[in-house]
């Protein structure tokens, strides 16, 4: 794994779906990188190639109707994307809904990979875990 994604940033986003996306990550992820909607939420996960790559991987191994049926929704939910000389990315309508982004975004790192919020999607996931399931999560590791 290359350097890891982190931090929050709150880019603009314009009512087209074009967005400036955070120099700190993108040049991480590099010059083009996958977005796809996001497992278990209302997200978009950013993927460089080399991890969309393992994503695709893991996906590969699902056996039977299940795993066709989740390859075919994450491969034609994906789109390769490249910033324009400012930075820009345009976020499809398809993945704009999803994610239920229509003005304020919030962009995280998220270790391989960086997420795409709204604001009111990131807010309303952030409310609902508390310090103590943070800390009961973490209560088995040395830090």
């Amino acid at each position: 794994m290359a350097e890891p994604l982190c931090g929050t940033y709150y880019p603009s986003i314009g009512s087209k779906g074009r967005m400036a996306f955070p120099n700190k990550l993108r040049d991480i992820l590099g010059p083009e990188f996958f977005i796809v909607p996001g497992k278990g939420g209302k997200y978009l996960s950013v993927y460089s190639p080399e991890e969309y790559d393992i994503f695709m991987g893991k996906l590969n191994t699902i056996t039977g109707i299940q795993g066709e049926a989740a390859r075919r929704y994450y491969i034609a939910k994906s789109d390769k994307q490249t910033s324009d000389k400012q930075g820009r990315i345009f976020i499809k309508d398809y993945l704009r809904e999803y994610a239920e982004i229509t003005d304020e975004v919030v962009v995280i790192g998220a270790s391989y990979k960086a997420e795409i919020w709204s604001k009111a999607n990131w807010e309303e996931y952030n409310n609902s875990i508390s310090m103590a399931d943070i800390d009961a999560a973490l209560a088995d590791l040395v830090l």
